[in-house]
């Protein structure tokens, strides 16, 4: 601040008891009060005096919202003081003066002179200290009525160095955090984070409690916090001292894209009332690690059909199941492809029944024993199988509806690590629809037989599961990729509830492919031709049931 006395050579100086200068912004007002033999710091030949004002607070004397400074204020005519102070901004805003207010008392009057931050003269130059004694500089072509003060830049630093751009669905993730601060002083900081996405989909983020300071001799420290909390006080963090503090998130179920944002709010000892941020923003993409395709294949049941015609078989309800209905066999297999971008250990595969529809009960189990099941490492690309072996049975012989079943994929997994926890991931399986009235046909095959093992045992199970006594004409077509011993045409009569098997023994006369034996199964009460359901190692199309032959040594 300038001030010059333009007052006429004749007169006696002007004492001005003191100045106030007001701020249109949150800077605190400032008073500097007249102290006489107080010395300049510079003094140059032409009459200029920069006096160097130290404010500081006094709130007994003003109040908590203005700084007070001492200055010599006495004007001879003439004379040009430069009064220079420091100001310390407490937010980001254009800082302009709102008045200037010059106060002379004396015994005999008391004076007040405002200026308006809109009539005081602009000086045309900064003036600064050199080596030299005082510089000045041009204001610049706006004047110096104002000045931009910018955020003040942060120096508390947030690093996660595990962060990676993808994860897993339904996957645990521990992280560490890491703190640090350089700052030129020591700090109070309080960490926020949080997922930004759509509301129903982004994981959960939980503190733990157990953190690290690494400026402190005593080791870790334990804040109990509440679960699930967003923020964290870390409190004072010494000038480039660090801490690492560890928190965990769940992905969803569901792919997608979420932004982590952790945000360092803290300030500085020497200025409580300025808050700081520091924000680290990471986007993080969430990506299903599998994907599944399945197949029901039907399976013989070796077991005796129950006895439709005894009444007491019918109504007895001494199974262990409470279940004496008809039954089925179906061998699910499902076939897991990883999307993950690095391997991943399958540690389970197991199909759940999740509802059963329409009078029926449902038992599933693996395939493989479970002393025989090894983990399996999944590559990226690549592919696992699980195979399941599936029973429903109807709780009333009568009934002859077709029953729902609804299953779901449980995958248990983790990460190729020896650090790394399993997860969990539930697929979803197509329901499988059992159709316990209509009659089917079967095909089962068994190893090559005979001294040159030159024909293959193939069996055709007719099954009659409705109410009604039914007439099947059978008849197989000659083939060039094989010759067949068995009947060329038969009919078969079943009586309700039973099953009949047709036998053939197949001498491929081709090698290394598949062939199809197309037996045509109809059923004359419903003038229906029957598919034929292929199982064990058979393969099932449109075709029919077609069986490979190995190709010679």
């Amino acid at each position: 601040m300038v001030i010059t006395s333009h007052a006429r050579r004749s007169t006696v100086p002007i004492v001005l008891s003191h100045i106030s200068v007001s701020f249109d912004t949150s800077l605190k007002d400032i008073r500097i009060e007249h102290e006489a033999g107080t010395e300049p710091t510079h003094l140059t030949s032409d009459g200029f005096y920069l006096y160097d004002v130290s404010l500081h607070k006094d709130p007994d004397k003003l109040g908590p919202g203005c700084l007070f400074g001492i200055s010599e204020l006495t004007f001879s005519p003439g004379d040009t003081k430069i009064l220079s102070y420091n100001l310390i901004p407490r937010e980001s805003s254009t800082v302009r003066v709102a008045s200037i207010t010059s106060f002379i008392e004396t015994g005999s009057f008391n004076l007040e002179y405002i200026v308006s931050g809109a009539d005081y003269v602009h000086q045309d130059d900064f003036w600064f200290e050199t080596t030299g004694g005082l510089g000045r500089r041009p204001a610049g072509r706006n004047g110096a009525d104002g000045i931009r003060i910018h955020p003040k830049p942060p120096k508390m630093q947030i690093d996660i160095p595990q962060l990676r751009k993808e994860y897993l669905t339904d996957e645990t993730v521990i992280l560490e955090i890491e703190l640090r601060n350089e700052e030129d002083e020591d700090a109070d900081v309080t960490l926020e984070a949080r997922f930004l996405g759509q509301a129903d989909i982004v994981p959960t983020w939980m503190w733990l409690t157990d953190q690290k300071d690494t400026a402190s001799p005593e080791g870790p420290l334990s804040h109990p916090k509440e679960e699930g909390s967003p923020d964290y006080n870390i409190g004072h963090v010494e000038r480039s001292g660090s801490r690492k503090l560890n928190a965990t998130f769940t992905a969803k179920p569901i792919a997608t894209e979420v932004v982590l944002e952790i945000k360092a709010i803290y300030h500085v000892f020497s200025e409580p009332d300025t808050p700081i941020s520091k924000v680290l923003v990471h986007q993080i993409i969430i990506d299903r690690p599998f994907e599944a395709n399945y197949d029901f294949q039907p399976c013989v049941d070796r077991q005796a059909l129950p006895n439709y015609f005894n009444v007491t078989e019918k109504h007895d309800s001494s199974s262990h199941n409470g279940a004496h209905g008809l039954r089925q066999l179906w061998k699910t297999t499902a076939r897991l492809a990883s999307f993950a971008p690095e391997p991943l250990v399958i540690k389970a595969m197991t199909l759940e029944v999740n509802n059963v529809h329409d009078g029926a009960i449902c038992r599933v189990e693996s395939s493989t024993p479970s002393d025989q099941r090894p983990q399996a490492v999944l590559a990226p690309n690549d592919f696992h199988e699980g195979r399941f072996d599936v029973s429903a049975q109807k709780i009333d012989l009568d009934d002859r509806l077709s029953s729902v079943v609804q299953f779901q994929l449980q995958v248990r997994w983790h990460r190729n690590r020896p650090d790394a926890s399993v997860t969990t991931t539930i697929l979803t399986v197509p329901d499988l629809v059992i159709p316990f009235g209509e009659p089917r046909v079967l095909a089962t095959t068994g190893p090559p037989q005979g001294k040159e093992s030159d024909f293959i045992p193939l069996d055709y199970t007719i099954e009659n599961p409705s109410t009604h006594v039914l007439l099947f004409d059978v008849s197989m077509e000659t083939n060039d990729d094989f010759a067949f011993s068995g009947p060329k045409t038969t009919s078969v009569q079943l009586v309700p509830v039973s099953r009949h098997t047709v036998r053939y023994k197949v001498v491929p006369l081709v090698r290394g492919k598949w062939i199809t034996p197309n037996l045509e199964v109809l059923d004359t009460h419903f003038n229906q031709v029957l598919k034929v359901h292929g199982t064990g190692g058979m393969r099932s199309d449109k075709k029919g049931a077609s069986i490979w032959v190995d190709a010679d040594d």
